[in-house]
C-alpha cells in the first residue's frame, strides 16, 4: 500500500476506505466541528479520458453539484480542498451497503420493496433536477443503503450543472448499462437520462438482470434500436403487471416519450400500487437482510473503490 497522509487539509486521516489507480477515499475526522467525515481523493496529475478536464476540475465539478444540493436521500458535501498533489472532497460519511452489494449477494427484492427503493430515488433525483443539477450515472454502486433503510444518491462525479457546463459535447458519459440512447449517441440530453436509468433499476430490481447486456458495442446498438422485453412478457416471473406500462415510458427511446419528471415517475409508481406505501415494510426487510450478509471492510463507492459495481459495505457518498 502507499503512503498515507496524516492530514488533507484541516482532516485528520484515520483509516483507508477505499483505494484504487487513481485516488483513495479515506475517513477523516473535522477538528472544527467534531464530526467523521469521508475524503474522496484524486491526485492531480490524472485527467479525464477523452474530455480534455483535468481530475481537479472533475472534482470541483463534482464538489460544485453535489454541494449546492440539500436533501436526505443525497449525499452532502462540505468541501473541496487541494493538499500538496492531491484534490479532496469532504463529504458525508454513511454507514451502509450500497444496492451493488445487495445484488451481488443475491438479495432478491420484493413487490413490497421495490417502491420504496425507487421512489427515495426519484424523490432525490427531484431535489437534484430541480437545482438544475442531472447525476448522469445512476446505478446500483451509486445508491447506499443506511443501516435505518434510507437511501442515499452518491457520486454526482459526472453530474451536468445546467448553468455550468464543464464536459465536452458528443462525449459517451454513463456507465454502458445504465444508458440512454443519446448518451451512447452523444447528442444533446438532460434531466430524463436520470430517469431512463432509475427505468433499468427498476426492471433490474423486478427481473434480475438490466434490460439489455452485452459488450459496450452491443448494448449500444441494443439500447438504440431494440426494444426490452417486459417483466409481464418473462414466464414465471409474476412481477406485477402495472409496471410494463411504467417500464415501456422510462426506458422509452426518445426522451420525449419519458416521464417528464422524477415526481410524474413516483406518480405513476404510486398509482400502479393503488395504495400508500408501508415504508416500514421495506425498511425491515433491507436491515434484517443486512444481518444475513458476512461482514466485510467498508469500501467506497468513489473513485478510490477497490471493488466496482459488488462493493461491500459503503461508507461514503461520492
Amino acid at each position: 500500500m502507499s503512503q498515507h497522509p496524516e492530514r488533507l487539509g484541516k482532516y485528520r486521516i484515520t483509516d483507508v476506505l477505499g483505494e484504487g489507480a487513481m485516488g483513495v477515499v479515506y475517513k477523516g475526522f473535522d477538528p472544527d466541528i467534531r464530526r467523521t467525515v469521508a475524503l474522496k481523493t484524486i491526485r492531480r496529475q490524472f485527467g479525464v479520458p477523452g474530455e480534455g478536464v483535468s481530475a481537479a476540475a472533475r472534482f470541483r465539478n463534482e464538489a460544485q453539484a453535489a454541494g449546492r444540493l440539500q436533501h436526505p436521500g443525497i449525499v452532502a458535501v462540505y468541501e473541496f480542498g487541494e493538499h500538496e498533489d492531491i484534490a479532496y472532497i469532504a463529504m458525508e460519511y454513511v454507514e451502509g451497503h450500497t444496492l451493488a452489494y445487495y445484488l451481488a449477494n443475491k438479495l432478491r427484492f420484493t413487490d413490497e420493496d421495490i417502491p420504496g427503493v425507487i421512489c427515495q430515488v426519484l424523490d432525490a433525483l427531484e431535489h437534484a433536477h430541480e437545482q438544475g443539477v442531472w447525476h448522469r450515472d445512476i446505478k446500483p454502486a451509486n445508491i447506499i443503503m443506511a443501516k435505518n433503510g434510507k437511501l442515499k444518491v452518491a457520486d454526482f462525479g459526472i453530474a451536468r450543472i445546467e448553468d455550468a457546463g464543464l464536459t465536452q459535447a458528443h462525449v459517451m458519459i454513463g456507465t454502458p448499462s445504465y444508458m440512454a440512447p443519446e448518451q451512447f449517441l452523444g447528442s444533446k440530453m438532460d434531466r430524463r437520462v436520470d430517469l431512463y436509468a432509475v427505468g433499468v433499476l427498476l426492471y433490474l430490481l423486478l427481473v434480475g438482470r438490466p434490460p439489455f447486456t452485452g459488450s459496450q458495442e452491443q448494448l449500444m446498438y441494443k439500447v438504440v434500436h431494440e426494444q426490452p422485453v417486459l417483466p409481464g412478457q418473462i414466464e414465471g416471473l409474476n412481477r406485477p403487471r402495472f409496471y410494463d406500462a411504467i417500464l415501456a415510458r422510462a426506458l422509452a427511446k426518445d426522451p420525449a416519450q419519458r416521464f417528464a419528471t422524477a415526481a410524474a415517475f413516483k406518480e405513476a409508481l404510486e398509482k400502479g400500487v393503488g395504495e400508500p406505501f408501508d415504508t416500514t415494510v421495506w425498511e425491515r426487510t433491507l436491515i434484517g437482510v443486512a444481518d444475513k450478509i458476512p461482514p466485510a471492510r467498508p469500501v467506497s463507492t468513489g473513485t478510490g473503490s477497490r471493488s466496482g459495481t459488488h462493493a461491500p459495505p459503503t461508507n461514503t457518498g461520492s
